[in-house]
């Protein structure tokens, strides 16, 4: 054997050395990366077990389920939460699933800006959320509960893509979105090429009308994948509603262990997306068995290893009652008639922020077959800002986006005046004002008292055709006090002269006037306004 030359030699130690400096896997903090293993169990791969424990920088311990991706393979989805190296062991009762490690994880800084980390509670400030990473939270929803179903065949997903990037340039930042749901009622069939209903894909095996329920379809959630990571190089949180019981779902026996299965499977192939809050069904007033809702929340958060935020949509008698809420971190309510009302009672009961998701149905620039009910963006937009102005949070609602038709050109007119909305409201430490109905007559009113109050100014409305009351004796003329004004504001709390910003919530038109000073004032919109509303934000000079 013909010896190796020294320098060579050398430079195999020194090419060696260098491959093994660096790292095995590398990600990116609060991004999504899978671990694969393969191997053969017996029985329902589905009900293997098998999860991931991470050890992270100063301490960190993550363990993350994993799920049953198809092929004999199944996945471990893992996103770091600090910067630093990581490890990985799996532990699995499979011994070709078990004790697979990975020891040199890097996790690199988060290079999306969009991305923070986590969704959380403010833990001052708890009608309010916060981000992991410490960035501010002003949620501002969607409701496209089919995107996910959206041109599913179509590799490129245009429609979908379309939509979401949308909606991004809107700026919203919270999208309500089922898991699956099979059709509507108010649209069945595929009624046009916009109709994607009743689905081709489904998330069990087998058909809607014949599954089976005890394993899950792995095509239809690698499409979903397809809409996860999209939402989430947006920055666009996905609020997953798991369940939903009027959608024509055939769905496994309840208190059944298929039932159990598929939400195991959901938490653990989605838990490790930062951009993610668990929803237990959409309109969750349906599920009579408020003790199988519990177990099937506290089943979620069990198994979810990141602690993500779990809400339980329009589901007043749970979210009251202290034995069964503990498990939700906040409230989202469908809320038609007593929306204002109902921000201030519920900001009352529990510290946590309170999200309005379907107030008003803003009818489709082309009107196509979708749910009946339907208003003009105006009342939209004036019943988001009360909510908002409330200490609430807002979903809007296209109903040609919002279930199995999904149209999104036209742009909705909702669409950029949520985007002044947000442009306006978001600027304001509206972590720290507090609803102040006793400060304001005439529409709602969120201050920080003495340093910045905001409030939304109607037109004078008084019933059509009836002329204003005379003056009687017990009633004189108050010209003086300004008998057209459209709201009176208490500003005694300023310590001295202020600036008055008027903002034309249809239009973006701004101007500005002065405050003397502390003191009660009768306001009245610009005349340019017309019959647009105002949002008027007082902010006390330094």
């Amino acid at each position: 054997m013909k010896a190796m030359p020294m320098r060579s030699f050398k430079t195999l130690i020194l090419l060696t050395a260098a491959v093994r400096l660096l790292p095995a896997v590398t990600i990116e903090q609060y991004h999504p990366h899978d671990f694969t293993l393969s191997g053969q169990a017996s029985g329902n791969p589905f009900d293997v077990e098998v999860r991931g424990e991470f050890s992270g920088p100063d301490g960190t311990r993550i363990t993350v389920p994993g799920f049953y991706a198809g092929g004999n393979i199944w996945k471990i989805r893992f996103s770091p939460t600090k910067p630093g190296r990581w490890s990985m062991i799996t532990v699995s009762p499979v011994a070709a699933l078990n004790a697979h490690t990975e020891t040199d994880i890097q996790c690199a800084g988060n290079s999306n800006p969009a991305i923070h980390g986590g969704l959380l509670v403010d833990p001052v400030n708890s009608h309010h959320f916060i981000y992991e990473d410490g960035s501010r939270y002003f949620l501002m929803g969607y409701e496209a509960d089919w995107l996910w179903g959206a041109d599913m065949k179509d590799p490129e997903r245009k429609v979908m893509h379309h939509l979401i990037d949308q909606i991004a340039a809107r700026g919203f930042n919270h999208l309500l979105v089922n898991v699956y749901a099979y059709d509507t009622s108010w649209s069945k069939g595929h009624q046009n090429q916009w109709d994607y209903g009743p689905t081709d894909v489904y998330a069990f095996g087998g058909t809607n009308d014949k599954p089976d329920h005890a394993r899950l379809n792995t095509a239809f959630f690698d499409t979903y994948d397809v809409m996860m990571n999209a939402l989430l190089e947006k920055g666009i949180v996905a609020n997953l509603m798991i369940k939903v019981y009027n959608k024509m779902v055939n769905w496994p026996q309840p208190g059944s262990k298929d039932e159990e299965r598929y939400f195991r499977y959901v938490t653990a192939r989605y838990q490790a997306y930062p951009n993610i809050t668990w929803d237990f069904s959409k309109e969750a007033y349906n599920e009579r068995d408020k003790s199988l809702e519990k177990r099937l929340i506290d089943l979620v958060r069990a198994n979810d290893g990141y602690h993500r935020l779990t809400t339980a949509h329009d589901n007043d008698l749970y979210d009251w009652d202290p034995k069964l809420n503990a498990n939700l971190n906040f409230r989202t309510d469908q809320e038609h008639f007593y929306w204002k009302e109902m921000v201030l009672f519920d900001r009352q009961i529990l510290p946590w922020p309170i999200v309005n998701s379907e107030l008003y149905y803003e009818r489709g620039v082309d009107d196509l077959p979708t749910y009946s009910v339907k208003q003009d963006w105006q009342d939209m937009i004036r019943g988001a800002y009360e909510v908002y102005l409330s200490g609430g949070y807002f979903v809007y609602y296209y109903c040609n986006t919002a279930w199995d038709v999904v149209k999104p050109d036209p742009e909705p007119p909702g669409m950029p005046r949520f985007q002044t909305l947000k442009e306006n409201l978001a600027a304001l430490p509206y972590w720290l004002m507090e609803p102040k109905p006793e400060l304001a007559a005439g529409g709602p009113c969120l201050a920080l008292p003495g340093e910045v109050y905001a409030y939304l100014v109607q037109p004078s409305r008084r019933p059509e055709g009836s002329p204003a009351p005379p003056p009687t004796a017990s009633r004189p003329p108050r010209s003086s006090l300004g008998q057209a004004r459209e709201i009176a504001v208490n500003l005694n709390a300023l310590q001295g002269p202020a600036t008055a910003q008027w903002i034309n919530i249809w239009s973006g038109e701004k101007t500005e006037s002065a405050i003397a000073g502390p003191g009660v004032y009768q306001l009245n919109r610009p005349s340019s306004f017309g019959a647009a509303p105002g949002l008027l934000i007082v902010r006390a000079r330094h």
